[in-house]
């Protein structure tokens, strides 16, 4: 009998041993997991900040360009403005609190209020006689827009190193 208990009580030993390092596993991979969703999710709000950077650029080029028949400015930087706050949306929404709170902290700009500026797109206020003027307001969300992409990148190498 004692031969057969001491069987049993190595054999629950090694099983021990082996749920114990298979839920170390487990817990290494979830946080290994969650780590990878996390960069995945910053991949997606850096492609958006490129986006709202040519977004941007595309508005530059709007304000040099001469009116032709049939085509509506107002609208076209309307559209642009739309784009633009939905990239910012969508940012906050792939990036963990504090990097959305650091993203915010850039966009409530000391001199522009960045999102105010691009409302000002939306609802046409930023055109002044049917021209689209580019005035510091506009270079300071370019400058906003740069720091966010610059920030996204470095947590975006952070991250990678994380995951190696």
């Amino acid at each position: 009998m004692e031969k057969i208990d001491l069987i049993l009580t190595g054999v629950s030993a090694i099983c021990t041993f082996l749920s114990g390092f298979g839920a170390y596993k487990s817990v290494r991979y979830f946080r290994k997991s969650k780590q990878l969703t996390i960069y995945a999710k910053t991949n997606v709000a850096y492609t958006e900040i490129q986006t709202i950077k040519s977004t941007m650029i595309e508005l530059l080029k709007l304000s040099n360009k001469k009116q032709g028949r049939g085509t509506n400015l107002s609208q076209q930087i309307g559209k642009n403005g739309e784009l633009i706050k939905r990239c910012i949306e969508n940012i906050r929404d792939h990036l963990p609190v504090e990097k959305c709170a650091e993203i915010q902290e850039l966009l409530d700009h000391e001199k522009t209020k960045v999102e105010e500026y691009i409302d000002s797109f939306i609802t046409g206020n930023v055109l002044i006689e049917e021209k689209l003027m580019i005035d510091d307001d506009f270079n300071n969300c370019q400058q906003v827009f740069g720091q966010i992409q610059t920030s996204l990148k470095k947590y975006l190498e952070e991250l990678a190193e994380t995951l190696k």
